[in-house]
Order: structure tokens, then sequence, then C-alpha cells
């Protein structure tokens, strides 16, 4: 009963702490002081009494949690190369973080302090309440630390539904995906394995100095799937080693969670494939004018790339009117600095009759399946 009260203390100096932070210390001001000094102090006060507390014994047996820091910083690093590749597709801007000496200390502990103080307070929260549900305590203390990774402006600014469904996909599934995973490993190792992820994703982005320049659609894929696959490394490793049967329906449980996060990831990865929102995308072919090169009912798949790499010779798909045609360029101009592309289908003798602007093009053509396009055109026709 101890144990659960001092959850419950800690649970309701969280939501102080976020309250105070969002809404108090702004009508104060945003200088230097409130942000750089008082916040560090408050999530400073906030490690002092959660180390004063009794320990609490994770779910996970002692040899798992050895390894389990160690798999975490595999995870972590693993999604900021996922971030990296993810920009050599959309590009790099600069960070927006000081990188001084003074500058790097300062955030070192501005983020650092709350950091630790978010996984203790999660790993002790979890590990107070998860006796009896614990699938449930995971996903509840998991949603309710993603709606702290928010301000409450945040939430106020939604009402248009392209912004909500940019900051869903963008920002609050991939900080959920994130919290879950991060809410596993506190309740099987504790808050070490829990900073170690968390921490190399914070220290890549407010220490580095180059970022990638995400589209949403990108940042979703990558912040959803990696934590999802880094959740099945975790529950993989701890299989065996958990004693959740009394706690949980372990096989039902387990297996349920691995198939539907497998099924998840999946179906997550298909969506946004095919709605063009990853750097390639597919398209069927409807038409002959390509032939032999690309026939009809041929799935291709076409990359996004900058007008200014296509040559002569390319297979661009473009925009022409409220069709979208496929076609090969024979031809580059540029006239008074703007550029055209001059098209032409294999099949046809004759060049298209008007040139296409960078603005018609949708991508490249990279690579042709021969008559996956079908299903495509049949859905499309029916």
């Amino acid at each position: 009963m101890e144990t659960r009260r001092a959850g419950y203390i800690i649970l309701g100096l969280i939501v102080a702490i976020y309250l105070v932070i969002n809404l108090a210390l702004p009508h104060i001001g945003h200088g230097f002081i409130t942000t750089y000094v008082v916040q560090p102090m408050i999530w400073g006060l906030l490690i002092f009494f959660i180390l004063r507390l009794p320990r609490l014994q994770p779910a996970g047996k002692w040899q798992l949690r050895q390894d389990l820091p160690k798999l975490a910083l595999m995870i972590g690093g693993f999604q900021v190369f996922s971030l990296v590749i993810g920009g050599l597709f959309c590009g790099f801007g600069k960070s927006p973080y000081s990188f001084t000496p003074q500058g790097i200390f300062i955030n070192l502990i501005f983020v650092g302090s709350a950091l630790v103080a978010m996984e203790l307070s999660r790993a002790y929260i979890i590990n107070s309440f998860s006796k009896r549900h614990t699938i449930l305590i995971l996903a509840l203390i998991a949603l309710l630390f993603t709606m702290f990774g928010f301000s409450p402006a945040r939430f106020m600014g939604l009402g248009e539904p392209l912004a909500t469904v940019t900051f869903l996909g963008g920002d609050g599934i991939p900080l959920l995906a994130e919290n879950l995973l991060a809410c596993f490993l506190a309740f099987l190792g504790g808050p070490i394995p829990a900073i170690a992820y968390r921490g190399v994703l914070e220290a890549f982005e407010w220490f580095c100095p180059i970022l990638p320049d995400l589209s949403w659609g990108i940042k979703a894929l990558v912040g959803t799937i990696v934590p999802a696959v880094g959740f099945l490394a975790v529950q993989s490793l701890s299989s065996g080693q958990l004693r959740i049967a009394r706690r949980e329906r372990r096989v039902r449980g387990g297996s349920s969670i691995v198939g539907w996060t497998v099924a998840g990831i999946v179906v997550l990865a298909l969506l946004w494939f095919s709605l063009g929102l990853l750097p390639f995308y597919p398209s069927a072919v409807a038409g002959g004018s390509m032939s032999p090169a690309l026939n009809l009912g041929d799935m291709v798949i076409a990359s996004k790339v900058s007008p200014d790499v296509i040559r002569e010779g390319d297979i661009i798909e473009f925009r022409q009117g409220e069709v979208m045609v496929i076609h090969r360029v024979i031809e580059v101009q540029e006239t008074e600095g703007s550029k055209f592309f001059i098209t032409k289908g294999d099949a046809n003798r004759v060049a298209d009759m008007d040139p296409v602007s960078p603005k018609q093009v949708k991508g490249r053509v990279m690579l042709n399946v021969p008559k996956l396009g079908w299903v495509t055109l049949f859905f499309r026709s029916g």
C-alpha cells in the first residue's frame, strides 16, 4: 500500500510540474532564469524525492536487467540511424540550439534533469501499479507521458483536419510509440534502460548540429516502426524470463501483443507507401504508350526527386490536366531560366504536345513490377 501511495504522489507531482511549467511560469516570463534555472531545479527536487523512496523491484530478472540498457541503446541508435537515412531523401537543416561550450552545458542540464526525472517517475509509477492489469497500466502511462510531451497550447491549436492529421501522424503517434517502448523498458528493467533509449534520441535532437528535415509522413513511419520493432526485440529477449503469468494471462497477452504489433507495422508501412507519404510510391500503368518498356497493368515504383536531377532518357510520372501520365523524357529545355521536359511514350510516333513543367512532375520511375498493377486498375474501373 505504501508503494501505491508513493506512486499516486509522484503521479500528482508530475501533473503539477507540467501545469507549473506550461501555465504558471509563462506568466512570469520566458527568460533565462525561468527556463534554464527554475525548471531544472524543479526536476532536481523531484529526482531527490524519488531517490529517497524505497526502491521497487522491476519485473525482469537480474540477467534481463543487465542486458536491457545495451539493447535500449541499440534501439535508440537504430532510430537515429533511420532518421538520418530519411534525411538523405528529405534533406537536412541546421539545428536551432546553441553549440557554444556554455550553450551545450546549459542545454545538457536542462534536458538531462527533465529526462532523468521523467524516467524515474515513469519507472516508479509503473512498478507501483502494474501488479494487476499490466498491459492496461503500460498503455495508460504511455498515453499520459505522451500528453506531457506537448504544451496545452499545442492541443488547443488543433482544429483544421489537415493540422490534426499532421500533428497526430508526425508528432503524436511517434511520441506515443516511443513512450510505449520506454514504459515496457521501465517495467522490465527500471529507469536505466528507459533513460538509455530516450537519452540517445534527446542527445541527437539537442546536440547534433545538423538535423534531418523530414516530412510528417517520414517522421510518422520511422517514429512508429522503429519503437514497434524495438518492442518486439525487448519482448523476445524477455520471453521466458518474466513472471507475468500471475499478473496477466501470459500466453494470450504476449502472443497477441506480438501479433498485433507485427500486423500494425505491416499495415502502417503499406498505408504510408500507398498514400505516397514515403520518398517512393507505387503507380499502375493504365495504357500501352510506353510499351515494351512498360505494359498495360504493370506496377511501377517511382521516386520523388528534384526536377534538377531528371535527365534525358528518364521515365517520369507527371500530371497532365486531371490525368497522371508516365512517359519518357526525350529532351530537357531551358528557356529564360525556366526548365521544361519534352516527353514521349516509347510506343508513340510523336512527342507529347505540351512540355512538362517541374511543378507537374510527381516522380521518376525506379522499378517495374509486371502485371501487379492490374489489381489497382480493376478496383479503379470497378
